[in-house]
């Protein structure tokens, strides 16, 4: 019998985009699935929306304060009953084999905890393809600063219990912080395949820079010491991130212009 998946969607104030999302996980061609929609205190009437929808598998919540999208994604993952447990922003787009590629590759390799897959980047002007590694190790991501967005993950309730789950502390990149933690006890996979979309919205945390800084800056203070016995080039490539981002603060998004083919560099 297939495993069952929790899909666990945050959502403030985008009714729109949330009956989109729910729409591509419902159209995913693997079906033992849950939905668990994570309102987090909309003036919107999503309630509405979840019943429009007539599918028992919807579970709705609502936070009674604003927390954000990490908290709302630990109570999706405290109330979740899969196996696994996959991510979707209610902004991006899954292809429909999405789920059935990615547990099929986690239950042919049992070590594996986390399973992301290539993604197509429509942000910023252009677009992109985010192409990961097949095998993801720990030095890897410590040396890329990025794996990929919370969209492409899949991961086994276990071990992201085990990790306790996102860190609601820091401003941005948790979900780059959570594969840092994973991959310390855990392999990661990629599925080489585009499996998931992201969308340019207004509101986006890559397009702002301020929490974009602090983020980076809370991760090299949270993981500094892995990062310091990889070599002292990273602090040097750090410190050419940050002025990036600090350049972003002042240019907006024509800044990716220069920080895209820089990834690319230092993660050669």
């Amino acid at each position: 019998m297939l495993k069952r998946v929790s899909v666990i969607i945050p959502t403030y104030n985008r009714p729109d985009f949330l009956k989109k999302a729910i729409k591509t996980v419902l159209n995913q061609t693997y079906k033992n699935l849950e939905i668990l929609v994570i309102d987090d205190a909309s003036t919107a009437d999503n309630q509405k929306i979840i019943n429009n929808f007539n599918d028992n598998r919807i579970i709705y919540f609502k936070n009674k304060t604003r927390r954000g999208a990490s908290y709302s994604r630990n109570v999706g993952i405290k109330n979740a009953k899969g196996k696994f447990i996959a991510f979707l922003d209610d902004d991006d787009e899954w292809m429909p084999e999405k789920i059935e590629k990615q547990v099929e590759s986690m239950e042919e390799h049992k070590d594996v905890a986390l399973a992301i897959c290539y993604s197509l980047d429509k942000r910023f002007g252009h677009e992109r393809v985010n192409k990961p590694p097949e095998i993801i190790s720990h030095e890897l991501i410590l040396k890329s600063f990025n794996l990929s967005s919370t969209s492409s993950y899949l991961v086994r309730k276990d071990a992201i219990d085990e990790a306790g789950g996102f860190d609601i502390l820091l401003p941005s990149a948790q979900e780059y912080d959570l594969a840092i933690r994973l991959s310390k006890h855990h392999k990661i996979c990629c599925i080489p395949e585009i499996l998931m979309v992201q969308h340019s919205t207004e509101g986006q945390i890559s397009e702002n820079w301020n929490r974009k800084i602090k983020g980076l800056m809370a991760i090299y203070h949270k993981h500094g010491k892995e990062y310091s016995s990889i070599s002292m080039i990273n602090h040097i490539k750090f410190v050419g991130m940050l002025g990036l981002f600090s350049m972003g603060y002042f240019v907006g998004n024509n800044i990716y212009n220069i920080i895209i083919p820089a990834k690319e560099i230092y993660e050669s």
